[in-house]
């Protein structure tokens, strides 16, 4: 029910060291290296990418999205619409328009461990998600019988047919979660971060037998799984410390596969290592964006945000780091997205602009030029970014250099992935500016991003993803009658009022879309590129050796 949080400018690739060829050298196990590590196993406590990418291989959830961005089922027997009378609108007991939506699981379901999936894990994936992820909308599960259940909706919503709870092992997780203190007690005592290996956690094509803190994940077969065996009999999951160690284990032989390379190394491989491996872009839905702490009253001020979109020149940027295989961003919605207004407020570089808004803002240069307010307040900002990714680090030392040159100092405070999403962004502890990469699901209007009941706060177990702090009525208008619009022509037009907004008000500053890298070793098939939600493991029972 949520989008996914994308690492910041961490690309999906999977590569291998060259190696004698399947037929001489059967292949019964792979190892995949990746430059970050879980911050904790459990499905909704935290948004971090490099968690659900381990997550696909032992996981599956009722609906995913297939290559073009269409809901499909994993789990259920078929997809719910209108036409199918699956999805019905209803009248609530006060009289409003509500939604109930029918969902049946597939026949024979199992955990890893031979216990069935039932609708009881349905059901208490929905209690365990009002306290992460709660659901807009969601008011009740209904369980009709052990396979068949109903989602109950307070308002009609246009993504009703993925509007369901992912489930969670009842037989496992029930009783930890009814005698949880809090949530946080609920966290640190639940299966998935105690004792991850409980092979009941599981219903994906692997299961996790064994979990070293920041070391290693593995997988093996589940025997239980209901799809297609895959080939591999086991998976490692090795953590190595940057992307540089990274490729240099990959290109050693140390490892298979590896997870996490960034765009400039993909580049460099492309034109040294061609012989070896398939290299495609992909053009992704992601966006790289600067996200604004509102709660900063330098950074509530319009001007400053106005001015610090207007002095990076973003179009040199991807040119010079990306080789211009990534595309400026223009809104918050990748090029590849059908939904996109292409008609948005578009920023150009204008630095002498920059400086005309600043100082109708108040700031003027002190006297080592970077600006100040009369009160004395230095135009000095933090930029809080993940580090051991060299060009996510470059990225930053770039944006730090040209804005000096109107007068504003950025102090970067890098920190690993695990940190930055885990706790400085989900908890809204940075102190002006946050860069990240960002994920939405195709034709997702970001109702979690930018509502003002989606602020993550102690309060609320910190669900949400408005981690600007955004509070505006007009905004929280335009992503109420969006998500409750169903005609698709009419809700366009109020998709185009969000995209405007956000590129008017710049509650994130975005800098540049996304390109999914796919660096395939040319003994393994299998790997269909797909677009920037399906994450390669949710396919892994198909890759396999040539």
């Amino acid at each position: 029910m949520r989008n996914s949080i994308g690492i910041a400018l961490a690309v999906t690739a999977l590569l291998a060291t060259a190696t004698p060829p399947a037929a001489a050298q059967p292949r019964e196990q792979l190892t995949i290296g990746m430059s970050e590590f879980p911050a904790d196993m459990h499905p909704f406590i935290t948004n971090l990418l490099v968690r659900n990418y381990v997550l696909g291989a032992a996981r599956r959830n009722v609906f995913r999205f297939d290559a073009t961005g269409q809901v499909m089922c994993q789990l259920c027997t078929e997809v719910p619409s209108l036409a199918n009378g699956r999805a019905k609108l209803v009248t609530n007991p006060d009289g409003s328009p509500g939604m109930e939506v029918d969902f049946t699981l597939r026949e024979g379901l199992k955990w890893a461990d031979g216990v069935p999936l039932t609708t009881r894990d349905i059901a208490l994936g929905y209690e365990v998600e009002k306290i992460f992820a709660p659901p807009a909308s969601v008011t009740g599960v209904d369980i009709i019988d052990a396979r068949t259940y109903r989602v109950r909706l307070k308002t009609p919503r246009y993504d009703f047919d993925r509007l369901t709870p992912a489930p969670i092992a009842e037989h496992i997780e029930g009783a930890t979660f009814a005698s949880r203190k809090d949530p946080l007690d609920y966290g640190q005592r639940s299966a998935f971060n105690r004792a991850p290996d409980t092979a009941g956690l599981w219903n994906g094509p692997f299961r996790v037998t064994a979990f070293k803190p920041n070391e290693s994940i593995t997988v093996e077969r589940n025997p239980n799984w209901h799809g297609a065996s895959p080939h591999f009999n086991r998976v490692t999951f090795r953590y190595i410390e940057n992307t540089a160690a990274l490729q240099a284990a990959l290109l050693a032989g140390d490892i298979d596969t590896v997870y996490g390379l960034t765009l400039d190394q993909a580049l460099s491989l492309e034109k040294r290592e061609a012989a070896r491996f398939d290299i495609a872009f992909i053009p992704a839905l992601s966006t790289n964006s600067l996200y604004i702490q509102l709660d900063n009253p330098i950074m509530a001020d319009i001007r400053v945000r106005r001015a610090i979109i207007q002095s990076i020149d973003r179009q040199t940027l991807v040119n010079r780091l990306y080789e211009g295989k990534v595309p400026v961003a223009h809104s918050i919605l990748s090029p590849v997205e059908k939904s996109r207004d292409a008609s948005v407020r578009q920023w150009k570089y204008d630095p002498a602009a920059a400086r005309v808004l600043l100082a109708e803002a108040g700031w003027k240069p002190g006297p080592d030029g970077i600006l100040v307010k009369p009160d004395g307040t230095r135009l000095s900002l933090d930029l809080a970014h993940s580090s051991g990714i060299r060009v996510v680090e470059l990225v930053g030392q770039v944006i730090q250099s040209q804005l000096k040159a109107v007068g504003i100092e950025i102090v970067i405070k890098s920190e690993p992935v695990r940190m930055l999403l885990g706790e400085t962004v989900r908890k809204r502890q940075f102190k002006a500016l946050s860069m990240f990469n960002w994920t939405p699901a195709p034709d997702g209007i970001p109702y979690f991003t930018y509502h003002s009941t989606r602020i993550p706060a102690a309060e609320n177990s910190y669900a949400g993803t408005n981690y600007m702090g955004l509070r505006d009525p007009a905004m929280d208008k335009l992503l109420d009658d969006g998500i409750a619009e169903l005609d698709p022509e009419k809700r366009q037009i109020i998709w185009n009022g969000i995209q405007g907004y956000i590129a008017d008000n710049l509650p994130i500053i975005p800098l540049h879309h996304g390109t999914n890298i796919f660096v395939t070793p040319k003994w393994l098939t299998g790997l269909t590129p797909m677009r920037s939600t399906a994450l390669p493991p949710l396919w892994i029972e198909e890759w396999r050796p040539r």
